[in-house]
């Protein structure tokens, strides 16, 4: 009888042991190379945790940051109570601000040592939120890959600075992404904006346009075609940019910061309002923060401490992580240790995101070929500076911007009325430019 007590005793704690562990219902616009090591790295920490039954990752995709947005926002319209997925990974930080804003996201709450080693802001860029809604899983920054070999071949020059992808000399050698489909890239050039100001911003964005050889849907899509040499220059993601270059050897492709801007921003991860998996994803949260974690960013693959079979390459949000593995890393950029006069306002972006990626879209891709065009007409005639800065004007300031995002912005009508009315806009202008 004793022992079958305790056989009970036993089965009944495996049972509690089984319950207790869980799926935790991921959305996430990671590759596949990010969850396959993720994955495998929450459950060998669980194990070093020394916990008996593991909980697992459920991934769910449904296309890029902006979509995963999109899709859980529409889902909590018709499920105020929850959507059945505990935690949104990846993604700078437009989504996670939105999201936060909504109240779509659930507090975590880690313990004060837990979080020492982790700054609450990098380049004046926040790493978690003040409230604790979401945090930076890593770090994100951006430059411009260049094919070396192409460069050498074509007598064009290695360049440092992004005013020099101006150049009419650049003309149909440089790679970029479609901001309505990229989130990417609608940060890179909202950075231009910021950097440079409203009207010199564009200036520069509607010339660099006029000299790019297509708009891609997938900014990963814009580095890869500088890697087979398709371009010999690409707006490209720190990321995107070292996977290359591993594959492609530091000789062929550069990844160059610019020396006039860049920007550092948090790539997030939180916990959903009426998570289903409460506990396992709050596991989930502090295994991707903690030292463990943070190693599978920065280690190349096949390191005892880092990912199994894809390095991944980005940059982690704990400091101490670049002093003690930057030998054994190929990331040699540091964010806390960089300096620049340039900090980016997420919150600034993420107020006219929309208006920015529409007014780009109906300016500079819709009206791509005439754009082009237009350029080499200025270009011709020896670039004077009145042209260019009327090659780049646009048909709103700032003030109309920021007013149009608050007030009719969510009119459906009206929003597909003024971008018509942009592009008719500036259909003209590049044929007055064309002609002249």
């Amino acid at each position: 009888m004793k022992r079958i007590g305790l056989l009970c005793v036993l089965l009944l704690g495996l049972l509690r042991l089984r319950l207790a562990a869980a799926a935790v219902v991921v959305v996430s616009p990671h590759p596949e190379e990010i969850r396959i090591e993720f994955t495998h790295g929450f459950e060998r920490w669980q194990k070093a945790q020394g916990q008996a039954v593991l909980d697992t990752i459920e991934w769910r995709d449904v296309g890029g940051s902006g979509d995963a947005q999109r899709f859980v926002e529409s889902e909590f319209k018709s499920k105020p109570g929850g959507i059945g997925i505990d935690v949104f990974f990846g993604g700078g930080p437009e989504p996670f601000l939105g999201l936060s804003a909504k109240k779509l996201l659930r507090p975590f709450n880690p313990t004060p040592e837990f979080l020492v080693g982790i700054p609450q802001r990098a380049q004046d860029a926040e790493v978690y939120d003040s409230g604790r809604t979401w945090f930076g899983a890593c770090l994100s920054s951006f430059g411009i890959l260049q094919n070396r070999r192409v460069q050498g071949l074509t007598g064009l020059p290695l360049v440092r600075r992004w005013e020099d992808l101006a150049k009419p000399e650049l003309a149909g050698w440089i790679g970029a992404g479609d901001p309505r489909n990229s989130g990417t890239m609608n940060n890179m050039f909202e950075a231009f904006l910021q950097a440079y100001g409203w009207e010199r911003g564009w200036q520069l964005l509607t010339a660099i346009g006029g000299n790019v050889r297509q708009f891609d849907r997938l900014s990963s899509s814009t580095a890869k075609e500088c890697a087979l040499g398709q371009v010999a220059y690409a707006f490209c993601i720190d990321y995107y940019g070292f996977i290359q270059m591993a594959m492609a050897g530091g000789t062929n492709l550069d990844l160059v910061v610019p020396e006039d801007f860049t920007a550092v921003s948090a790539d997030g991860i939180a916990i959903l309002h009426g998570a289903p998996h409460g506990t396992a994803a709050e596991r989930l949260m502090e295994f991707v923060l903690s030292e463990a974690g943070q190693k599978l960013w920065f280690l190349p693959a096949g390191h005892p401490k880092g990912p199994v079979q894809h390095s991944i390459e980005r940059l982690p949000i704990r400091p101490a992580i670049y002093t003690n593995y930057g030998r054994d890393s190929r990331v040699h950029f540091n964010p806390f240790t960089y300096r620049q006069n340039f900090s980016y306002d997420a919150r600034l972006a993420r107020s006219r995101r929309d208006i920015v990626r529409s007014l780009f879209g109906a300016t500079i891709v819709d009206l791509h070929a005439e754009l082009r065009a237009a350029r080499r007409a200025v270009a011709q005639a020896g670039d004077p500076a009145a042209q260019r800065q009327d090659l780049g004007s646009v048909p709103v300031t700032e003030k109309q911007a920021a007013e149009l995002a608050q007030t009719g912005w969510q009119n459906a009508e009206l929003r597909q009325q003024t971008k018509l009315e942009w592009q008719r806009w500036a259909q003209a202008k590049y044929r007055r430019l064309a002609r002249r």
